[in-house]
């Protein structure tokens, strides 16, 4: 009967005993003095004040910047994981509470602050060292301030009126310290002449999507935006036309190819010229026609029906123009006399034409110029 009881009293001892070594053993494990270094990226946050008042922070911006810090800590076991757990490789220094609410600059001790943090407080835990060991920002106020828009056209664009923008101005978001650099009092959108250049003229004509530039401030910098960053220029651009009299040109006729050699066509006397005709067109067109470069013609076009009905007169066409030109002078009307061609051999007195080239018939009168 005692043999039961003294064996069931043995395994509860060694339990009893095994219990105690294991929490002894966990209790001096987690006691135990243990050295850690850290990695942990630099957050700077500024702050919205009340009312109008912003500020922001960057670092200084003429030191070297400190992207991660090194932080070695001492402590146990636990509280190396526990600060571990809290930093979650992130040291955020913020306007108000790590960073002076005061604009200019400010050296930051960051083995102080990260010790003084209450959001990295653990029992136990030493803060042994930080590397680098400090940070200089700037602190600076948010200012607005809105800015007219001129726009500015390439050299030699003529517009009927100023060109305008919309919206007509735009408000900059920037640092004190940034817009107390800007002396101009208007921003600027520049047209380029590739935008300039598929524009009508004489009609109100939109360019989208310039981009607005204020000399001292770069879009992107320090805490800074332009609202919109883009806008829409309207312009109206000048048109530029010439009017030119044209040299006196032959008349030619222009006969369909299955009807040449059938027919004899004749002009009269004073209409074998085409005199006084006066064309308007761009400058660089009309140009081309003062210097020679484009020599028009002049043509009397007649159809099969022409032809057989005799027609005793028809207006004249100028052909070979440069693009964009037109005639603005009243039509011209030629004469003619127009006979079987059988006829005009049967009648020796008769003047004759001969075909020219592409169906083109011209004057073989020895005493007439071609």
């Amino acid at each position: 009967m005692n043999e039961p009881r003294t064996l069931f009293g043995s395994i509860r001892t060694l339990v009893i005993v095994s219990l105690i070594t294991i929490m002894v053993w966990l209790l001096a494990e987690a006691r135990m003095v243990q050295t850690q270094s850290l990695e942990a990226q630099v957050f700077l946050t500024g702050v919205e004040g009340t009312g109008s008042l912003s500020l922001v922070v960057r670092q200084a911006p003429d030191l070297a910047q400190v992207r991660t810090v090194s932080i070695q800590v001492e402590g146990s076991i636990a509280g190396l994981d526990r600060f571990a757990r809290l930093l979650q490789n992130r040291v955020e220094l913020r306007i108000g509470r790590e960073i002076p609410a005061q604009p200019g600059m400010h050296t930051l001790d960051l083995r102080t602050l990260l010790r003084q943090s209450t959001n990295l407080d653990v029992h136990g835990l030493t803060i042994s060292q930080v590397s680098p060991e400090s940070i200089v920002v700037e602190v600076d106020e948010l200012e607005t301030r809105d800015f007219p828009i001129r726009v500015i056209m390439p050299m030699g664009v003529e517009l009927d009126g100023a060109p305008r923008s919309e919206p007509a101005s735009v408000r900059v978001v920037a640092p004190s310290s940034v817009l107390g650099q800007v002396v101009v009092n208007e921003a600027t959108v520049r047209v380029s002449a590739s935008e300039v250049a598929p524009l009508a003229q004489g009609r109100l004509e939109t360019i989208p999507g310039v981009v607005v530039e204020l000399e001292g401030v770069v879009r992107g910098d320090w805490a800074t935006s332009i609202d919109p960053a883009q806008v829409d220029v309207f312009v109206s651009l000048r048109t530029l036309t010439q009017t030119l009299t044209l040299t006196r040109m032959p008349v030619q006729i222009l006969l369909a190819p299955g009807e040449i050699g059938d027919w004899h066509v004749q002009i009269n006397e004073s209409d074998k010229d085409l005199v006084g005709v006066e064309v308007v067109g761009p400058a660089e067109a009309i140009n081309q026609l003062r210097t020679g470069a484009v020599v028009p013609r002049a043509f009397v076009t007649l159809s099969f029906e022409d032809l057989e009905r005799r027609v005793r007169s028809k207006p004249a066409q100028v052909l070979g123009l440069p693009n964009g030109c037109r005639v603005v002078s009243p039509e011209k009307v030629v004469n003619l006399e127009i006979l079987p061609m059988q006829s005009s051999i049967e009648n020796p007195t008769q003047p004759s034409t001969t075909p020219g080239v592409n169906g083109a018939t011209d004057n073989t009168d020895p005493n007439q110029p071609s």
